[in-house]
């Protein structure tokens, strides 16, 4: 186990410290305890390289599969709390959370700006119409229109009471004019 973390830290690529990951939960499977240890370590490790926020929740989510301890989930999403709320959001997202999807719903009001991904991330899981009413709302839109996953954040919004910008989403996605659009939002 400590060979295998002292090789962690020599290690500056998540893809190499993924296939680690793997091998350590793997050879380690005898030992539970120090299979965790391990592998907690190895995810510590993977949250200060330097590498995109997405590259870091997929090694984080990889690793975490081969967890059936849900408190390491909570560790390591309460350690992306502290680190990176934007990393934190992603994660959350990425492992279906549903129980801290409240508390991203209002940290991301909070935030002036999220990459692409992350608002795609909150769309899916349903948390779109938490940015209604933030500045971040037009990119989201513009997100969910290239993604093509407007529908599901029309529906978000209709669900929270934005009817206007559902309406005016939807005409969005069908490429209606901005005249037409603006006219047909006020016929709620």
């Amino acid at each position: 186990s400590d060979l295998i973390i002292r090789i962690g830290h020599q290690i500056t690529n998540l893809e190499v410290l993924a296939n680690l990951a793997e091998f350590a939960d793997d050879f380690l499977s005898k030992s539970p305890t120090i299979q965790k240890n391990c592998l907690n370590q190895l995810i510590d490790q993977g949250l200060h390289l330097q590498q995109s926020k997405d590259d870091i929740v997929h090694f984080i989510d990889k690793v975490l599969q081969h967890s059936s301890d849900t408190s390491d989930t909570e560790r390591v999403l309460d350690k992306c709390r502290q680190l990176d709320k934007e990393l934190y959001v992603k994660l959350v997202c990425t492992t279906f959370a549903e129980q801290r999807y409240s508390e991203i719903g209002e940290m991301v009001k909070n935030l002036t700006a999220l990459e692409d991904n992350t608002l795609t991330s909150l769309i899916l899981a349903g948390l779109g119409a938490h940015l209604a009413s933030t500045d971040l709302y037009i990119k989201m839109m513009e997100v969910a229109i290239s993604e093509e996953i407007a529908d599901k954040l029309v529906e978000q919004l209709k669900e929270a009471g934005f009817r206007a910008q559902a309406c005016s989403l939807q005409l969005m996605a069908l490429r209606i004019p901005g005249a037409l659009r603006t006219m047909s939002s006020f016929k709620l």
